[in-house]
Parts: C-alpha cells; sequence; structure tokens
C-alpha cells in the first residue's frame, strides 16, 4: 500500500499543475482585468519549472550543461523560482489587504527580501545550493501576509460582508503549505550540514502538501462566480 502511495505522489504532483493551469485559464475571464491575472504565467512556469527539476532529479540524462560543474545540480531554477513565487503572492495579497498600515509592511517586506536574495548568494554558491536563508524569509513573509488576509476575509464574513472566495482558498492554500512545510526545510537544512540522510518520509509529505495546496487552488477556480475589483 505504501509502495503505491509513493508512485501515485511521485508521478502526481507535476500533473496537479497542468490540472491548475487549465482549470485558470477556463476561469480566465473572471479576473483577466486583476491583480490575479498574472497567475496563469505563474502556473505555466511552475509547471515547466518542477517538471525540469523532476527530471534531473531522476534521471542522468538530463542536466543544466551550460557548465560541467553544474551538471548535477537543479538548485539553480527553484532559487530563481522562489524569487518570483514569493514576489508575486506577496504583491497578489497586498493589493486585497485592507489595512494600509499593513500594506506598507508588504510592500516593505518585498524590498527586504529582494536584498536578502542578493546577500544569500555571498553565503551559498547560487547554481549549486538551495538558497535557504531566501526562502525561510520569503515564507515567513508570505504567512504573516496571507495570515493577515485571512484574519481580514473572517472578518468580513463574521459580519455579513460578501468576499472574494478565490483568494480565500488560495491564502487557505498558500498558508497551510508554508506552515507545514516550513519544519520539513529547516530539518533538510540541518540535514545538509551535519550530513544526515533524509528521513525517507520527508518527500511523501511534501507531495502530498503540494497536492493540497492545489486542489485548495482548484477548488477556488470552481466556486469563482464573480470578478475580483481590483
Amino acid at each position: 500500500m505504501e509502495l503505491y502511495l509513493d508512485v501515485f505522489l511521485e508521478n502526481s504532483f507535476v500533473p496537479i499543475y497542468g490540472v491548475t493551469l487549465v482549470i485558470a485559464m477556463v476561469r480566465y475571464t473572471k479576473y483577466f482585468d486583476t491583480s490575479l491575472k498574472y497567475f496563469p504565467i505563474l502556473l505555466l512556469y511552475t509547471f515547466f519549472n518542477e517538471l525540469l527539476g523532476d527530471l534531473i532529479y531522476k534521471y542522468d540524462t538530463f542536466s543544466l550543461a551550460f557548465n560541467a560543474l553544474y551538471n548535477d545540480s537543479y538548485f539553480v531554477i527553484y532559487n530563481i523560482y522562489n524569487i518570483v513565487f514569493f514576489l508575486y503572492f506577496l504583491y497578489l495579497f497586498r493589493n486585497y489587504i485592507e489595512n494600509r498600515k499593513f500594506r506598507k509592511w508588504v510592500k516593505i517586506a518585498c524590498y527586504l527580501f529582494l536584498a536578502i536574495a542578493l546577500i544569500n548568494p555571498l553565503f551559498q554558491d547560487f547554481f549549486l545550493e538551495y538558497q535557504y536563508l531566501t526562502f525561510f524569509i520569503g515564507t515567513i513573509f508570505l504567512i504573516i501576509t496571507t495570515a493577515k488576509y485571512l484574519y481580514e476575509d473572517w472578518r468580513n464574513r463574521k459580519v455579513g460582508l460578501k468576499t472574494m472566495n478565490i483568494l480565500f482558498w488560495m491564502g487557505s492554500g498558500l498558508l497551510f503549505y508554508h506552515l507545514c512545510y516550513l519544519p520539513i526545510k529547516i530539518i533538510r537544512y540541518y540535514n545538509g550540514i551535519f550530513g544526515f540522510s533524509e528521513n525517507p518520509l520527508l518527500r511523501p509529505i511534501h507531495l502530498t502538501l503540494i497536492l493540497i495546496m492545489y486542489i485548495l487552488f482548484i477548488i477556488g477556480f470552481i466556486r469563482m462566480k464573480k470578478r475580483l475589483i481590483r
């Protein structure tokens, strides 16, 4: 049973990006003139990025052949992706958070995150090593931002105001994923420092978290009834 589950997870996490992209495009008329309009581009980027990373991870014939030193390394594609990913979602939720002071904080957080992304390569090779500091700071900022949005959404629902359910589902997915994945990333960081082998349960848990997050995205797009207001 465990073997079948592992096979399912290993072969489903890349297709889920494609499924989400298709559904997002079908519903595109609902949000084409809003800050969410760039989301399908991010999904397409995610799909090809994960496909490439998965091929490099599983097959020796695939590599980043621009330099022999980097043939077996795929960290660079994730290091670039993380910068794009965190900046986009910070930008997205900043536009829909009502508190003006908090919006200013998110803007400052974006600049700080970019500064960290520029500093991190001074301590870790951008092409050969995962940029952990960039990921940790981006994750913390995104958790705080999505939690703030969801709190405002909950408060508005409590007083009977209609809210935009797509951002509720996206925020819930992002918050759940990053709260659960952050400890996994910390464990992997320390495993790398001390040379410990990875617990075989970490990858299946990670892949399960990806599926849950994107299923929540899909639910949000399916349930979407009206366009965002900005």
